[in-house]
């Protein structure tokens, strides 16, 4: 009765917190069967082969998975050794709304390293050009009111796995940290992101973001709710993309962090993106400042050269 009719309907969190009782119900707890039934519930992308085939090579299979997709990543990132270099990483996106599934989709990506890859632009598009994905879902209302219920019903779960390390870490906010609406195509672009602040010896920006766009629309005729695009890149504190090499180190230190369980609705994640839009002001402040007083001393010397110039000339 237990095993069958009682942990079946627990949460992942009701489930660690019985294990504790006894070593017996430990036992029952750590059945391979409950944890694959609660990620694949709570993230129907780990439902696929690619993905199911990584989760075996973790240390406690599903339940491992669980851990580090529950708790959040530590505010700072730092390792104290090297991580050795992966070859492939593996993203399992789900993108829903209103609790419905609108887009899952598992990517594998190469990250072998090579010299296109270590210094180009890392990005990652689980849409081609132009590909529409349409769902059954409609969205009523106005402009304003279409994009206000996005913003509070929209949810994203961007699972990153690291074959390497046998361990994921899940990049999205959950809900959107920024929303605003595309003036040229009229379609709604919204912000799922993670900030997290790196030590110098990691790499030389000391904030850093992982940025998922997604891109969607609601069709005039049907109402109904489609997904345009859906991207993930790596940005330091000016908003510039990493390049391959740079983005690896903080991925791979992403998903090594230590874990924090955090009950706050993913408004953590939304004041860190806030504090980073701040500091990526602040900064562009501060340079547009160095740049005005930097013409000011260029055009004072032009002006003192001229003047020293026709002096000799004249005298």
């Amino acid at each position: 009765i237990i095993q069958s009719h009682i942990l079946t309907r627990l949460d992942g969190r009701s489930l660690v917190s019985t294990g504790c009782a006894s070593s017996r119900l430990q036992s029952l707890c750590s059945e391979e069967k409950l944890w694959s039934d609660i990620c694949s519930s709570s993230w129907p992308s780990t439902e696929d082969p690619l993905v199911s085939q990584a989760i075996l090579n973790f240390k406690s299979g599903y339940r491992s998975l669980f851990s580090d997709l529950f708790a959040s990543s530590l505010d700072r990132l730092s390792i104290a050794e090297s991580l050795p270099p992966t070859g492939n990483i593996i993203s399992a996106v789900d993108l829903r709304y209103c609790d419905q599934m609108v887009f899952s989709k598992v990517e594998l990506t190469n990250t072998m390293p090579s010299d296109w890859f270590l210094s180009c632009p890392f990005r990652i598009d689980l849409l081609e050009h132009k590909e529409l994905v349409q769902s059954e879902l409609e969205v009523s209302g106005d402009d304003q009111t279409i994009q206000s219920n996005l913003e509070k019903q929209m949810t994203l779960s961007w699972i990153m796995i690291d074959p390497t390390q046998n361990r994921a870490v899940n990049l999205s906010s959950q809900k959107p940290v920024s929303v605003h609406r595309n003036w040229l195509t009229d379609e709604i672009e919204l912000t799922f992101a993670m900030v997290t602040a790196v030590d110098p010896h990691l790499h030389n920006n000391d904030h850093v973001s992982c940025n998922i766009e997604v891109t969607c629309g609601v069709k005039e005729d049907s109402m109904e709710l489609y997904v345009s695009g859906l991207s993930l890149t790596i940005q330091d504190i000016d908003g510039k993309c990493l390049n391959g090499k740079d983005s690896m180190v903080i991925l791979q230190g992403l998903i090594a962090a230590e874990r924090r369980w955090r009950n706050d609705g993913g408004k953590w994640r939304k004041e860190k993106y806030d504090e980073y839009i701040h500091r990526r002001k602040e900064r562009k402040e501060m340079m547009e400042m160095r740049e005005r007083r930097l013409d000011l001393v260029r055009v004072g010397c032009g002006v003192a050269f001229l003047m020293a110039f026709w002096s000799f000339a004249l005298f």
